[in-house]
């Protein structure tokens, strides 16, 4: 298991990925915030993919940065 903060808009993007990681631990920052969950690194693998969409160039500048922050967490923890 392996604790890893998922940016806020990666998490609120998407049913699945709310529901799977209802048991995260909501904490603020700023204007942001991110959940931190406790999982196996393929359900942090998993969740990242489906949230692929949010690192395409039609994506806000803000979605693209959470995706790309979230997976260098997944690399830096392998």
């Amino acid at each position: 298991m392996i604790t890893l903060d998922l940016p806020g808009l990666l998490a609120d993007g998407d049913e699945t990925v709310r529901t799977t990681l209802a048991s995260g631990r909501t904490i603020r920052r700023g204007q942001g915030h991110f959940l931190r969950i406790t999982a196996p690194l393929e359900l942090h693998r998993t969740t990242l993919q489906q949230a692929v969409a949010l690192a395409t160039e039609s994506a806000s500048s803000a979605e693209r940065k959470a995706h790309r922050v979230y997976a260098t967490r997944i690399t830096a923890a392998t």
